[in-house]
């Protein structure tokens, strides 16, 4: 979480105020997470709903509304996603004031079906059907009309965490300098309705469930619009980094998952191959944007050995421009 929200955040009056908005007892939510969001879950009728909680610091009210209106839009080219839910008095976002010219913004989503997968579910068959699913995204995405400028989501170089030099200490010259080169060249790649649009941003095995086969796909709050190849570029970082069944060689799990994962994206969605080049720039750029990520959330004045060694691996990485994997992406062409 936010270093400022997690200053001004008192969990019992937010709490109180979003059951109101949303017709639930403050006593029947139950504390999930709080990376980007304070994360609840919530019984009402015997059904569970999941609750997040963010500040303007971060957010918007309208422009968590264009990810609310993108999830319909999902929704009924037929992906299953966890779908957002009205308060009782009809909004999409409700805002609890902070007393001090901010707000908490709250929203509620139907809880997706199934669980997240375990070791049992690690296998080609996933890997295939994530493919599948991403790339019916991608594809319904082709077809998004956004109905209000103010909805608008962030272009892939507007990312807060990409702003290295607004987190990370300014005396690391070399990480911007590495950080700078990557960005320009990414900037001069094409954008076309085939290869650029809104995306998830951060899909992984810890935002969807799997139910006997179907992916159920959730946290949507950093959908932006992105190279669909950045999009699946993301979804291999983090299953490298946080693989549910840990790999003896990471460019033969590279291999296995890409193959199977490409076989069912292809089947859903036509990207050009030529684009899967560009993998290992896409690599490199998460592991910036995640090493600007830990700059904002830690504070460096107070963290442990532990944290500091793990800052010092990426800051290695990244002013060697150390490959995240060593795979060579053509042999899937």
């Amino acid at each position: 979480m936010h270093k400022e929200i997690k200053k001004i955040y008192h969990e019992e009056q937010v709490l109180a105020e979003a059951a109101v908005k949303y017709g639930f007892s403050k006593g029947q939510a139950r504390f999930l997470a709080d990376a980007e969001n304070y994360v609840y879950e919530w019984m009402k009728d015997n059904q569970s709903y999941i609750l997040k909680i963010t500040h303007t610091i971060r957010r918007t009210t309208d422009y968590i509304k264009g990810e609310m209106e993108w999830l319909r839009h999902l929704a009924k080219g037929g992906l299953s996603v966890a779908k957002p839910l009205p308060s009782l008095s009809g909004k999409d976002v409700e805002e609890v004031p902070d007393g001090n010219g901010g707000a908490f913004l709250v929203r509620v989503y139907e809880k997706a079906p199934g669980q997240k997968v375990d070791e049992s579910d690690w296998n080609e068959t996933l890997f295939y059907e994530l493919g599948r699913y991403t790339g019916k995204m991608h594809s319904l995405t082709k077809s998004y009309k956004l109905t209000n400028p103010a909805f608008k989501r962030q272009e892939w170089d507007e990312e807060e965490q990409l702003k290295l030099r607004k987190y990370v200490p300014e005396d690391q010259t070399k990480v911007f300098q590495q950080a700078d080169s990557l960005m320009n060249e990414l900037r001069r790649l094409p954008k076309s309705r085939d290869s650029y649009g809104l995306v998830h941003a951060d899909l992984h095995h810890g935002n969807f469930h799997w139910d006997h086969g179907k992916i159920t796909a959730f946290d949507f709050d950093d959908i932006g619009y992105n190279w669909f190849i950045n999009d699946i570029s993301i979804l291999l970082y983090n299953v490298l980094w946080y693989p549910v069944v840990p790999y003896e060689d990471k460019t033969a799990f590279t291999e296995e998952f890409m193959t199977h994962f490409m076989k069912g994206y292809w089947e859903e969605n036509d990207l050009d191959p030529a684009w899967l080049k560009r993998i290992p720039d896409f690599l490199r750029l998460r592991h910036m944007l995640i090493y600007g990520l830990l700059h904002q959330m830690f504070d460096l004045n107070t963290i442990g050995e532990e944290e500091k060694e793990m800052l010092a691996g990426f800051r290695r990485d990244i002013e060697n421009r150390t490959p995240i994997t060593a795979f060579d992406f053509s042999v899937l062409m």
